[in-house]
């Protein structure tokens, strides 16, 4: 049965891959005509050769895409600035055949965006101070997280131009800085070290302070003044809709673990205990499933985009792929769509999706991705790192358990997501001891107070 799915998808990926340029070509050739129903068509092939593109990590392809977007919203008088932006920042400065960026005569409207030039920059002992020609507005600024192996990244972005050449310094603090001009109008200041650290920052008229450390010991920075007004938490969380994906189900049992206990069963158990405490923290909950039925992966989706949820969290529990890996492979981990980086995440990857295969044509021919963009992945990546630092932390109060990390990976029951949309992996069904774990409703629950802690935590960094 594993050989011909392996099969099936070694012969779907060639005709994938034979069909590329025709599939282009024929887009192409959509967005060209006079025809509003033959643009959509050619704006919706080029989506779903941006989503191949995605899953291929082929920069390429992904790069053809992104101009048919431009082009087929051009002609359809749709919005296109972000996908102007990801070209942008995959081609560079280099000349293109699109264009993406001419040079214009700018007027006095846009002459106000260009006032804001970074002009100088100062290291200091813990922070660095960075000098603009106007004052600084906290609503210019939007910071996100990127962690990869040994590699970690808090990045800022900024509404501005830089007044000098890109540059990058070696700090005591995280091993390196760096400013670039990311955009057009969007000023890129990254900060990278090989382990995880934290900041803040402070505005204080032409300057922002940006203060380096460890998040334990950062020192607060945000005067009270400057802080919105409480909320009471119930409230603010009343606001909020998510929804919670019982991996597998009815026919599709998932893996078969320890004792023959099924994934489908376990994932239920622990995806109702998290959907309990998320309704008494006030949230608006949705499920899936609530029994043991199937339900499809792209209805999945489906019905989150449908009740407009801001967060998709799909529990899975994870398998060695042979007998002899039962006892070492073990752990927690936590993905996010992007291209997988590791055979590790496509085995995974392959796993989870296997079941629902029939529905990749529905993907491959009509999802659309206005979503599935950096936006969502690096928001997708902050929510996945916040719900594995909080589940780990809420475990490891009783039990020794393995880090697996957060990890990019191609899952189908994410890609039709609207939303940031992670999906978690609790442990090893296949491993005896965390088998044993899964099956305790006491360390269900430990699971599930970890995913609510988590959610939590990542609303609370977004307002930030």
């Amino acid at each position: 049965m594993i050989i011909r799915f392996f099969l099936f998808v070694l012969f779907l990926t060639t005709f994938l891959h034979a069909s590329v340029v025709n599939n282009i070509k024929e887009a192409d050739y959509y967005c060209s005509l006079n025809n509003k129903d033959k643009n959509l068509k050619g704006l919706n092939r080029f989506k779903s050769l941006y989503i191949k593109s995605m899953i291929d990590d082929d920069k390429n392809l992904r790069i053809k895409a992104l101009q048919g977007l431009i082009k087929c919203s051009k002609k359809l008088g749709l919005a296109h600035n972000e996908y102007d932006s990801e070209l942008y920042t995959l081609i560079g400065n280099k000349k293109s055949s699109t264009k993406v960026h001419k040079k214009k005569k700018y007027t006095k409207k846009s002459v106000k965006l260009l006032k804001n030039r970074l002009v100088k920059v100062v290291l200091r002992r813990g922070y660095v101070d960075f000098f603009f020609d106007s004052p600084v507005k906290s609503s210019w600024i939007s910071t996100s997280t990127l962690k990869r192996k040994n590699s970690y990244k808090i990045i800022y972005d900024i509404e501005g131009r830089l007044g000098f050449k890109s540059k990058t310094y070696r700090l005591k603090s995280v091993k390196y800085l760096k400013i670039a001009q990311f955009t057009p109008k969007k000023i890129r200041i990254v900060f990278e070290h090989s382990r995880p650290f934290g900041t803040n920052y402070k505005i204080k008229g032409n300057r922002l302070s940006i203060y380096l450390g460890k998040k334990s010991t950062l020192k607060q920075v945000v005067r009270k003044k400057d802080l919105p007004k409480a909320v009471p938490q119930s409230v603010e969380n009343s606001k909020k809709v998510i929804v919670i994906d019982p991996g597998h189900g009815g026919k599709d049992s998932g893996a078969i673990g320890y004792k023959r206990k099924k994934e489908k069963d376990i994932v239920l158990a622990i995806a109702k205990r998290v959907y309990k405490k998320l309704k008494n923290a006030g949230f608006k909950v949705y499920m899936t499933r609530r029994g043991d039925y199937f339900v499809t992966l792209r209805n999945r989706t489906k019905f989150a985009n449908r009740v407009k949820a801001h967060l998709f969290i799909s529990i899975h529990a994870n398998a060695a792929p042979k007998r002899s890996k039962y006892l070492s492979m073990k752990g927690l981990e936590t993905f996010y769509l992007s291209p997988a980086r590791s055979e590790r995440a496509k085995r995974i990857a392959a796993l989870e999706n296997r079941a629902d295969m029939e529905n990749l044509s529905y993907y491959s021919k009509n999802v659309f991705l206005d979503f599935i963009n950096r936006a969502k992945t690096i928001e997708s990546n902050k929510l996945a790192i916040d719900i594995q630092r909080n589940i780990l932390y809420k475990v490891r109060s009783r039990y020794k358990v393995v880090d697996g990390g957060v990890r990019p990976g191609p899952f189908w029951v994410l890609v039709g997501a609207q939303m940031p949309a992670i999906l978690i992996e609790v442990g090893y069904i296949t491993n005896p001891t965390e088998a044993m774990r899964l099956m305790s409703p006491y360390y269900q629950n430990l699971i599930a107070e970890g995913v609510v802690a988590g959610i939590e935590s990542y609303f609370r960094n977004s307002r930030r």
